[in-house]
């Protein structure tokens, strides 16, 4: 797509300021864009007839009206100075408009062009793509190009199209990026296949029948005698095929797909359900009309299309329900997405080449549409309304025959005088549906075509729930309507946690806490561990939405924030419907389906929050002395536990870094650790006593350290003797310079290979620290617990030892299959004891003979949660 609206520029000559000016007081930097009208005449300037008059300029940033030397400005042609309006650095600015090759070359880009683009200012990295648009996004903004990456780099980029809510062009989620001429490069590679400047999706095509099947796309294609119709995804080549050419991955409107987006190892685009994915051959696959909707029929009802062996398109008359039919090969719309072409009183069959189909013919498949995207007609009765209000996720049918779908959206738009509704229907519809977006605007999401907005008052409830019994879907049960008794409201204002004896009197006792549906308890207990008392992850509710952020990263923080986390703190509850909705986004978010039906790990689910949200990751752990990965949490993992029985949690974390050599290269703000399980069952100790002051000092890198021996500033470290009995037993084995020469000048350990401790550079050369060396300690706020495949959680919510609560989602049920699961919240002070007893007297105990609530803890911890109460201030 190319565009040209935006600014109307000042008429005149246009210029770079090519030396600082100096204008009165003030400087008018190198690389400044100017326009004008031209010199002043010998008169105006008060110069000498016959010397050069000064320019009369205005810049274009600041407005500011200058007289300028015409030696101190290159002149630039109109496209060039569009080019760089976008680029906001005035030296690389200036640097360009001296570069005509490139200018040449960013010029003629084009939409369909292949280019490469810089990820960054400081970095090397380049990613492929193809431009897909050209033009302003916001009035004086100039030229700036929305790109597509291709293959590898598919997933850098942070939008699906949209900038600020005006979509450009359409590619998939997080799959495009808006960047100024600057950042762009030839892509020398497809230059040499002899595709440079061209779409990957047009290498085989050439003449101006050549479809552009850009990502977004409406497509169809013939299957076992039957039109097919889609969405493009991926447009481009295919290693695993041994034919070559170009392939187009497709999402289909229907369930009759086989292919889940990945080709010979490789991830082509995101398909969730490989049912609704298919990858065929360019030449079978051809462009959809624009608008692709059914002719109505005569009073008979509603009308079918089926494709013939011979190739037509016939009107038949049947008594279908106006829906999509696969396994009848047919396919239908609703009566409503129907305008006629033909009078009622029509009977002569109504034919359509597959031809003229292919080309967008005059025999169009639409008529005039009278309501945008297809509004209802019919009126839901105002008895009806007031018998059950209708509200978001409220299940409804519309037309006659009904369609059904529940309500994801309500409010008014400018263009529409009445209220609307947005449904997410039950079957993608062949016409008159998105993915969640009315006029250009985004009001909720949902798979391709299954998005209809229609007036509120045509809305009536679902014929097929009279009694509102639940629907077979656990997750589209969880609706405002079904858990009206059990809602919880938003919050707007910013909460944060209360502590000790106020936090009791909010959050104790039946139906607190975050209740639970369908296998939600994993993330219910994670949620609670992580928000409810705590404000160390504040920081993934209170970031400003970027410009490189996407809407989705908008809408996830807002109502993790608003619709979860304030509320668990004001009010001390949470409706399962809030959570439902998080689990739904998850779910469309990411590569890994389950969230809202399956249990899932509660590790998948920070990964995928995280990645959601563009959190810096809660750790840098180096490896040796290779470089640091980021990560959200750390699996501890050892091979041989040896003789312990009942371990702390520092000596499990100690005995992990210890094996697998790794360090801390920050000390961070959030510390949690994975207990050594395996799946669900297998548990590596039959009791863990998770340490309630964690002290990671040995385990940073670039942080002064003390001798095990002689408490002085340690200098080298040695990973042979840390399992050595006769050297402090159970910690990390760090020496002096004069320690470590004693202690391995033993027979037994001359063969040891110690390695220099890393340390600041002002301590580096001095024997002795200044004063006492520094401890750095986390403390423990919260334990997740799991048991036959249930997560509890165990929260910290004062000061006190003994200031602990236990939380379940689901600890009691109301009702049968179709009922719903009562949280609580309960005190459990008895757990601050057991947490400070020593691992030997826990050892001598019977297990049976420890209360239920600090058994569960010691015998069931699967993940623990620490905070810097230092740190947590300002990281």
């Amino acid at each position: 797509m190319e565009a040209t609206m935006g600014s109307s520029r000042p008429e005149g000559r246009l210029c770079i300021l090519i030396n600082d000016w100096h204008s009165g007081s003030s400087v008018v930097a190198k690389g400044s864009l100017l326009t004008g009208a031209g010199a002043e005449t010998a008169q105006e300037s008060g110069r000498p007839a016959g010397r050069k008059a000064p320019l009369r300029l205005r810049g274009l940033d600041t407005g500011q009206a200058l007289l300028v030397e015409e030696r101190e400005v290159r002149w630039l042609e109109r496209t060039a100075f569009e080019l760089l309006e976008g680029v906001s650095d005035p030296e690389k600015r200036l640097a360009l408009s001296a570069n005509r090759p490139w200018l040449a070359w960013a010029e003629g880009l084009t939409p369909g062009a292949r280019v490469r683009v810089r990820m960054s200012s400081s970095s090397e990295e380049r990613a492929q793509g193809v431009v897909r648009y050209r033009g302003p996004v916001s009035k004086h903004s100039g030229v700036y190009f929305g790109i597509e990456f291709l293959g590898a780099a598919s997933r850098k980029g942070y939008t699906d199209g949209l900038w600020n809510k005006k979509r450009f062009f359409s590619c998939a989620e997080n799959a495009g990026v808006f960047v100024a001429a600057c950042s762009l490069e030839p892509d020398e590679e497809a230059r040499v296949r002899g595709r440079a400047g061209g779409d990957p999706c047009r290498s085989e095509l050439t003449g101006p029948q050549a479809p552009a099947l850009q990502p977004g796309s409406r497509v169809y294609f013939k299957q076992a005698g039957t039109l097919r119709f889609g969405q493009v995804l991926y447009c481009g080549a295919c290693s695993g095929k041994a034919e070559g050419g170009v392939y187009v991955g497709i999402q289909l409107d229907c369930p009759v797909g086989n292919w889940d987006g990945w080709d010979d190892g490789r991830q082509l685009c995101t398909i969730t359900d490989p049912n609704y994915g298919t990858l065929l051959p360019l030449r079978d696959v051809h462009p959809a009309p624009s608008a692709a909707t059914v002719p109505s029929s005569s009073k008979e009802g509603p009308t079918e299309i089926t494709f013939l062996p011979r190739g037509e398109l016939r009107r038949k008359h049947g008594p279908t329900r106006g829906v999509v039919s696969d396994q009848d090969n047919k396919i239908s719309a609703p009566e409503s997405l129907r305008h006629p072409t033909l009078d009622d009183n029509e009977t002569s069959p109504f034919e359509l080449k597959e031809e003229q189909m292919r080309h967008g013919g005059s025999h169009s498949l639409t008529g005039p549409v009278s309501e945008p995207y297809g509004v209802w007609s019919s009126v839901l009765s105002e008895k009806g309304r007031r018998g059950l209000p209708l509200e978001v996720e409220s299940m409804v049918e519309v037309n006659n025959p009904p369609l059904y779908g529940v309500i994801r959206w309500i409010g008014e738009v400018p263009t529409q005088a009445e209220p609307l509704a947005g449904l997410e229907m039950e079957v993608a519809l062949p016409t008159g549906c998105t993915d969640g977006t009315y006029c250009g605007r985004r009001y909720f999401r949902c798979p391709p075509n299954k998005a209809l907005f229609v007036k509120l008052k045509t809305c009536r409830p679902d014929s097929r729930f009279r009694s509102l019994s639940p629907s077979g879907s656990p997750a589209e049960r969880c609706n405002s309507l079904d858990f009206k008794n059990c809602n919880s409201p938003r919050v707007r204002e910013n909460t944060p946690p209360d502590k000790g004896r106020a936090a009791t009197a909010v959050i104790q006792g039946w139906r607190k806490g975050i209740q639970g549906h369908c296998n939600s308890c994993y993330l219910d207990a994670t949620l609670f561990c992580m928000f409810a008392f705590n404000s160390v992850l504040d920081t993934l509710l209170l970031r400003p939405r970027a410009t490189d952020d996407s809407e989705l990263y908008s809408e996830t923080r807002d109502l993790l924030r608003t619709e979860i986390v304030n509320p668990l703190r004001r009010d001390g509850y949470v409706s399962a419907t809030k959570v439902m909705a998080l689990r739904k986004i998850l779910e469309g978010a990411g590569s890994s389906t389950g969230f809202t039906s399956e249990e899932k790990d509660p590790e998948e689910f920070l990964n995928q929050l995280f990645q959601l949200l563009k959190t810096e990751p809660l750790l840098k752990i180096r490896a040796g002395r290779q470089e640091p990965q980021d990560c959200t949490s750390h699996q501890i993992f050892f091979q041989e536990k040896g003789s312990i029985r009942v371990p702390t949690v520092q000596k499990l974390l100690e005995l992990s870094f210890q094996h697998s050599d790794l360090k801390l290269t920050e000390a961070p703000s959030c510390l949690i650790l994975q207990m050594p399980r395996f799946g669900k069952n297998f548990k590596m100790f039959d009791l863990v006593l998770p340490t309630l002051e964690l002290n990671i000092t040995d385990l940073l890198e670039d942080t002064p350290r003390e001798c095990r021996i002689c408490g002085q500033l340690a200098y080298w470290e040695c990973r042979e003797c840390y399992k050595d009995p006769d050297l402090a037993p159970g910690k990390v084995k760090q020496f002096c310079v004069a320690c470590s020469e004693q202690v391995h000048r033993h027979p037994a350990r001359k063969n040891h290979n110690p390695r220099a401790v890393l340390l600041p550079g002002e301590l580096r050369g001095n024997l002795e620290f200044p004063g006492i060396i520094p401890q750095q300690a986390m403390q423990l706020f919260a334990v997740l617990c799991i048991q036959t495949s249930h997560y509890v959680a165990f929260v910290k919510h004062g000061p006190g030892d003994d200031h602990w609560l236990f939380f379940d989602s689901m600890a009691d049920r109301e009702g049968g299959q179709n009922g719903f699961n009562i949280p609580r919240v309960e005190q459990c002070p008895e757990v601050g004891d057991y947490l400070a007893m020593k691992p030997e007297d826990l050892e001598a105990m019977d297990p049976k003979a420890i209360p239920s609530s600090a058994r569960r803890l010691l015998l069931d911890a699967s993940m623990c949660f620490y905070y810097s109460q230092s740190l947590c201030l300002y990281k």
